[in-house]
């Protein structure tokens, strides 16, 4: 009797994930159907199921950030390119739509340099760095450490004049590269974006407060899309500094966590 009940539980309940999983499928398809045929609503309704259910990939992200961008909230879709460059931070695609993205906020903010809130990742080194995996350059560093040793150990015991003429050059350049290749693992380290990092997501900015209350007087106002440094929480606050070192409070709903859970409303 008790073997014919385990059949029969294992029976009703094996059809279950692929239900699910259908579900989620539909979802995600019909999420993206509308938004394709321009009703970003829906479309919007359908990603935020799916986020809040746990689900985070790069289609997803990048089709939410589209749906972002036209309802017009760009601090939300940086957020969701930003989470996107997580997973994968060879998307050239999803790198070029965030830099789009924030060249737009600069232009609207008449701000010479053209970009907006990037902090405090600017420059070539975070162009070299951003577009390849830590795990790569520490396995090339790691190359070049034993190339540039190994050349000039063999230098060493060479006694043909040619073989250490041609190591003596090889060596000099095995080592500048291993230089170039420990400046990228470090700027990689130091200017992507760190685990403390979050986006200001609210339409209408964000404005700094003295303490984790309503009450509490205001300093600044941040602007939608910037980056700031989450340094606290205090219950739903956060407490933050932003690209100028300025430091206060945030009320709740207006940042998103790089790294932290995926909240797509409050």
């Amino acid at each position: 009797m008790k073997a014919v009940l385990l059949i029969l539980a294992v029976g009703l309940a094996a059809p279950r994930p692929a239900a699910a999983q259908e579900s989620v499928d539909d979802t995600f398809r019909k999420a993206t159907e509308a938004l394709a045929a321009g009703r970003t609503d829906e479309a919007l309704a359908g990603y935020h199921r799916l986020v809040g259910l746990g689900f985070e990939s790069p289609n997803l992200l990048y089709d939410l950030a589209v749906a972002y961008r036209r309802a017009d909230q760009p601090g939300r879709a940086i957020l969701a390119l930003e989470r996107l460059l997580v997973l994968d931070p060879g998307d050239a695609d999803a790198r070029g739509f965030l830099d789009a993205i924030r060249t737009e906020l600069g232009k609207a903010r008449r701000r010479g340099e053209g970009t907006a809130g990037i902090f405090p990742r600017r420059g070539f080194l975070h162009a070299a760095a951003a577009r390849v995996r830590e795990r790569d350059i520490a396995l090339v560093t790691v190359f070049l450490s034993a190339l540039t040793f190994g050349l000039l150990w063999v230098r060493r015991f060479s006694r043909r004049e040619a073989l250490r003429l041609g190591l003596g050059i090889a060596a000099p350049v095995a080592a500048a590269l291993l230089v170039a290749a420990g400046i990228l693992l470090w700027a990689k380290s130091a200017l992507q974006p760190g685990s403390a990092e979050a986006v200001v997501v609210s339409t209408t900015g964000a404005a700094l407060h003295e303490g984790p209350t309503n009450g509490s007087p205001e300093t600044i106002r941040l602007l939608e899309g910037d980056v700031v440094r989450v340094v606290s929480h205090a219950g739903e606050w956060t407490e933050v500094v932003d690209e100028a070192g300025r430091r206060g409070w945030v009320a709740p709903g207006n940042v998103g966590e790089i790294h932290g859970p995926y909240v797509v409303e409050r």
